[in-house]
C-alpha cells in the first residue's frame, strides 16, 4: 500500500516519468507533507520538467483534489497522466494568462512548490503572485536556493537583493510588531519590489507565520494574522522565591519600557551591504587599472632594456672600429700612403693640367690591376 510508504520510498520505487530531486528534499518533504497526506488538498508545483514528481504526488496524497504542475517548456504539452487529478499548465507562471489557467484548476492551494527557473526575479514574482493563493495553514516551499549564491541566477553571497537575502528579510517581517519605527512591512521590501517590478501586499505579509531554512530549501508557513502576534503574556503559578513582581508586568508595561529605545528606521543593512559592494567593485576596477599600468611599465622597461643593450653593442662596435682605425693610422703602410699623397699633391696640385693628364693614365692601369691582363685586352679590343 502506498499509504505505508514514505515519500522517499515512493520516489525511489517510481518507474514512470523521470523526476530529479535531491535526497535531502525527500526526507524533509516527508516531515513537512505527512500532516497533509490524508487531507483533501490542492497542490501546485512550478517547474515540473519531465513530470515524474506529479505522478509521485498523486501516489503520496491519495485524497488530494487537484495536483497542478506548471512549466514554461512547450514540450510539456505532451505530458499525459492516467490520474485525472493531475493537470499541467504550460506557460510562464509569472504571467497573468498562466496564473488565470492555474486558478481555473483551483483557487487556493495547500502546498505550493517553486522549482522553476531558480532566478531571483522569478522566485520573488512567483511568491508575490501565488502566496495570496495559499490557504491558511498551508506551506510554500522554494527549492534549490543554493542557486541564490550564484551570479547566473541573479544571486551572490553578498548580494543584498538575492532570493536568499529576500527570505532572510522576511524573518524580520515576522517580528514587525517589535520594530517601533512605524514602518510598514511592504515598505521594508521596497528595494526588492523596485528591482524586480513586484509589489508585496501588506495584508498577505501579516499572514506569514513561520520561515524555516534547510539546505537549499525555504519553507514559509501561512496562518491568519491573529496567530502571528505574541498576544497577551500568560503568567501562571504563585511562587516568587527568585524574582518578584511578575503579576504587575504585562504587555503594555513591556511596550512602555522599550519606548525609550531609539531605532533609526532609515538604517538599512542591505543598503550598507550594497554600498560596500560598490566600493569593492571600484577597488577591483582600480586594481585592474593598476595591473594594466604595471604591465605597460614592465613593457616599457623591457623595451628600454633592449634599447640599452643595442646602445651598448653599438658603443662596443664603435670602440672596436676606433681601435682598428688606430692600428691603421699607426701602421707603416698608412705612413707610406700618407707620404705618397703628400708627394702627389706637391707634384700634381689639385686642378692642374698635369693632374688631369695623369688621370687618363691611371685609369687603364687601375683596370688592369683590378680585373687582370685578359680583361684589360678585351676592354681595349671591344672599345
Amino acid at each position: 500500500m502506498n499509504r505505508n510508504k514514505t515519500l522517499k520510498r515512493l520516489f525511489q520505487d517510481h518507474q514512470g516519468k523521470i523526476s530529479d530531486k535531491w535526497s535531502l528534499y525527500l526526507d524533509e518533504w516527508d516531515r513537512l507533507f505527512n500532516p497533509y497526506r490524508d487531507q483533501k488538498i490542492n497542490l501546485l508545483e512550478i517547474g515540473v520538467q519531465n513530470g515524474g514528481s506529479l505522478e509521485v504526488w498523486g501516489r503520496y496524497f491519495l485524497k488530494a483534489v487537484k495536483i497542478v504542475g506548471c512549466d514554461i517548456d512547450k514540450k510539456c504539452e505532451h505530458l499525459r497522466y492516467d490520474d485525472p487529478r493531475i493537470a499541467v499548465i504550460v506557460g510562464d507562471a509569472n504571467s497573468d494568462e498562466c496564473e488565470s489557467k492555474i486558478l481555473q484548476q483551483a483557487l487556493m492551494f495547500d502546498i505550493i512548490l517553486d522549482d522553476g527557473s531558480h532566478k531571483t526575479s522569478d522566485i520573488l514574482r512567483s511568491f508575490a503572485r501565488y502566496f495570496p493563493h495559499l490557504t491558511d495553514g498551508g506551506i510554500y516551499v522554494v527549492e534549490d536556493l543554493h542557486c541564490s549564491y550564484w551570479d547566473y541566477f541573479e544571486g551572490g553571497l553578498y548580494n543584498p537583493l538575492s532570493a536568499m537575502a529576500f527570505f532572510k528579510r522576511l524573518t524580520d517581517v515576522l517580528n514587525h510588531e517589535h520594530w517601533r519605527n512605524n514602518q510598514t512591512r511592504g515598505s521594508f521590501l521596497t528595494k526588492f519590489g523596485q528591482e524586480f517590478g513586484v509589489k508585496f501586499d501588506e495584508f498577505d505579509l501579516t499572514r506569514i507565520h513561520a520561515i524555516e531554512f534547510v539546505n537549499s530549501l525555504c519553507i514559509i508557513r501561512k496562518l491568519t494574522p491573529d496567530k502571528n502576534v505574541l498576544g497577551e503574556r500568560i503568567i501562571v503559578g504563585t511562587g516568587e522565591d527568585i524574582t518578584t513582581g511578575s503579576y504587575t508586568v504585562n504587555r503594555t508595561m513591556i511596550q512602555e519600557m522599550t519606548m525609550d529605545i531609539k531605532d533609526d528606521g532609515n538604517l538599512d543593512v542591505f543598503e550598507l551591504i550594497a554600498h560596500i559592494q560598490n566600493l569593492n567593485k571600484q577597488m577591483e576596477e582600480n586594481k585592474q587599472q593598476v595591473q594594466s599600468l604595471t604591465a605597460q611599465v614592465n613593457l616599457f622597461e623591457t623595451s628600454s632594456n633592449a634599447l640599452q643593450g643595442r646602445k651598448d653593442a653599438a658603443e662596443q662596435e664603435l670602440q672596436s672600429i676606433n681601435l682598428k682605425l688606430g692600428e691603421i693610422y699607426s701602421s707603416r703602410a698608412w705612413r707610406i700612403i700618407q707620404f705618397f699623397w703628400r708627394f702627389r699633391a706637391w707634384l700634381l696640385p689639385h686642378g692642374s693640367v698635369r693632374e688631369k693628364s695623369l688621370r687618363y693614365i691611371y685609369r687603364p692601369v687601375r683596370y688592369w690591376r683590378t680585373y687582370g691582363f685578359r680583361a684589360f685586352l678585351k676592354r681595349i679590343w671591344y672599345n
